[in-house]
């Protein structure tokens, strides 16, 4: 049973989290794969979900999700009873209702560079009464670290370098903090092959390159992380997001949708993992 440890008062999300001006976060860099422009569209087109999520619960592989995430959770905490978790790429909210619901006593923040998401963050975590201080602003830009989670859930598969944006996952974390990513496995060549065909704006937007656990390890070694653990979590996924547009695209959403619900609970590596995950300590 781990040792109940008293939690010091710091003062997390006030001086951390700058609000950066919309304008200022519009435009992707040189090594993004996405912009806010291209993530707002995503998130305005999404409806809930719910249907889908009941059956994932009723399934059990968002249990699966649920389980990684609370390990990775509890590696941080350490036996503290309350820590700060930042989110980074924090929209719609999905994730920190999820860590939320696993501890309900940790403070929350998050940030996102796409205005409607962050939009949609905010109103789902304030229909569920979740405290949570989120803020549009793009990662890179912020000045102060200070969280003693730093995580992210498929978000450095989105760059040329992941191993940059790692760095300022180290950046924000405390010194002797935690940081957690976790990244969807698409590196399977029959997924490459189906994304090819039907949804090639995902294979633009995803660096398929650290979607296995040794990239995710060299990559976190690279940004100054210590102590790295890596893993893997969930049976074969498929994405469907991003998808073409027209007969066959909609139908490949159909398929993987289908696929997903039964082929999430296949044992892991019985064809590939769906998830990737990478644990680290700021020095």
């Amino acid at each position: 049973m781990p040792v109940q440890m008293k939690v010091p008062s710091f003062p997390f999300v006030a001086p951390v989290l700058r609000p950066v001006p919309a304008g200022a976060v519009a435009e992707a860099r040189d090594g993004d794969l996405t912009s806010a422009g291209s993530w707002d569209a995503l998130w305005d087109g999404r409806g809930s979900g719910r249907l889908s999520r009941s059956l994932r619960e009723r399934l059990g592989w968002s249990r699966q999700i649920d389980d990684t995430l609370a390990r990775l959770v509890a590696l941080a905490a350490m036996g503290r009873p309350r820590i700060d978790i930042l989110e980074l790429g924090c929209a719609p909210g999905t994730v920190i209702e999820r860590l939320h619901r696993l501890g309900p006593r940790h403070r929350y923040a998050g940030i996102d560079l796409a205005p409607e998401g962050l939009e949609q963050a905010r109103r789902r975590l304030a229909g569920l009464g979740i405290d949570a201080d989120l803020h549009l602003g793009d990662l890179r830009d912020i000045e102060q670290p200070g969280a003693d989670l730093v995580i992210s859930y498929g978000l450095i598969e989105h760059f040329d370098d992941p191993a940059e944006i790692l760095g300022h996952h180290r950046r924000l974390a405390r010194p002797g903090g935690r940081v957690a990513v976790t990244v969807p496995n698409y590196a399977n060549p029959m997924v490459a092959a189906l994304l090819a065909r039907y949804s090639p704006d995902t294979l633009a937007t995803h660096n398929l390159a650290i979607m296995n656990e040794g990239a995710i390890a060299d990559a976190m070694t690279r940004a100054g992380l210590v102590d790295v653990s890596v893993g893997s979590a969930v049976g074969p996924l498929l994405p469907s997001s991003r998808v073409r547009p027209g007969f066959g695209g909609a139908t490949y959403r159909l398929a993987a949708r289908a696929w997903n619900l039964g082929a999430g609970v296949l044992p892991q590596r019985l064809l590939w993992s769906g998830l990737v995950w990478g644990f680290g300590r700021a020095p």
